[in-house]
């Protein structure tokens, strides 16, 4: 099993965990031609979720400005992306095979 580097910020500070705040962020009517993820704080993990139709539970993070997510039974989750991203930086681009999707993403820094 691989060892993994610590991440640290800018300063050289270690970002061991998640971090102690949650920060969560809704798209909504992305299409196909595709649209960038980014956070309105700096995020040092996040879990991408695509939303289906049965929704389960609504999220609401703890930093200011968060917006309600919402967590579906027959979506698609790729959850525990360790990263380190500033603030309204992309995290990644998201695209709708057809039509368009919903994502909610939960931060932690």
């Amino acid at each position: 099993m691989a060892i993994l580097p610590t991440l640290r910020d800018d300063n050289g500070i270690p970002l061991a965990g998640r971090g102690t705040e949650t920060i969560t962020k809704r798209f909504v009517g992305v299409t196909a031609s595709g649209q960038a993820l980014a956070m309105p704080v700096d995020v040092k993990e996040v879990l991408i979720h695509i939303e289906g139709v049965t929704e389960v539970v609504r999220f609401i993070g703890t930093a200011t400005g968060c917006e309600q997510v919402r967590i579906t039974s027959d979506g698609l989750t790729i959850s525990e992306l360790p990263i380190v991203v500033e603030a309204d930086q992309s995290i990644i681009t998201v695209a709708a095979p057809s039509g368009t999707v919903n994502v909610s993403v939960i931060g932690w820094r």
